[in-house]
C-alpha cells in the first residue's frame, strides 16, 4: 500500500544552476551502468532514466504534479516508499502518477544530497528493471 501523498513541507533552497549540476550528477551515476541512458525525450529539463529501453526513473524539475519539487523519482521495492516517507517526509515524497506503484521521490532541491544514498537507490531501481543478463553481470561484479 503506497504512503499517502502529502504537500511539500519545505521550499526548495537550491537554485537553477545547482539543480543543473545535481541533474548531471544523477545522470552520471545512472550512466555508469551498462546499457543505461539518461535522456530528455520531451525536449525540456526532465530526464528519463532507462536501462535497455525500460524506464527505472526520472529526474523531474519543478514537476507540476509534485508540488513543484525537483528530484529523482525511482522505482523501489515494496515497502521502501512507506518507510522512507515516514522517516523523512522533507527529503522523500510519493511522486504523482507512479507513486501508487511504490516509486519514491528523492528531493534534490534542498541541501546537498548524500550521493552515496542516491546511488544506492539508483542501483536498486536499476536492478528491479534491468534484463536478467545485465543484472547478473552487475551482481557478479559485486
Amino acid at each position: 500500500m503506497p504512503a499517502p501523498r502529502t504537500p511539500a513541507t519545505r521550499p526548495a533552497s537550491a537554485g537553477l544552476e545547482e539543480l543543473g549540476r545535481r541533474k548531471a550528477q544523477l545522470a552520471q551515476i545512472c550512466e555508469a551502468y551498462p546499457d543505461t541512458v539518461a535522456l530528455s525525450p520531451w525536449g525540456n529539463e526532465h530526464l528519463s532514466l532507462e536501462v535497455a529501453g525500460k524506464r527505472f526513473g526520472y529526474y523531474l524539475y519543478q514537476h507540476f504534479g509534485d508540488d513543484g519539487r525537483s528530484g529523482a523519482v525511482l522505482k523501489a521495492s515494496p515497502g521502501v516508499q512507506e518507510t522512507l516517507v515516514e522517516a523523512d517526509p522533507d527529503r522523500f515524497w510519493v511522486p504523482a502518477f507512479v507513486g501508487r506503484h511504490g516509486w519514491i521521490g528523492i528531493r534534490l532541491d534542498l541541501e546537498e544530497p548524500d550521493w552515496d544514498i542516491v546511488a544506492d537507490f539508483v542501483r536498486g531501481a536499476w536492478l528491479l528493471t534491468a534484463p536478467r543478463k545485465l543484472r547478473q553481470a552487475i551482481e557478479a561484479a559485486g
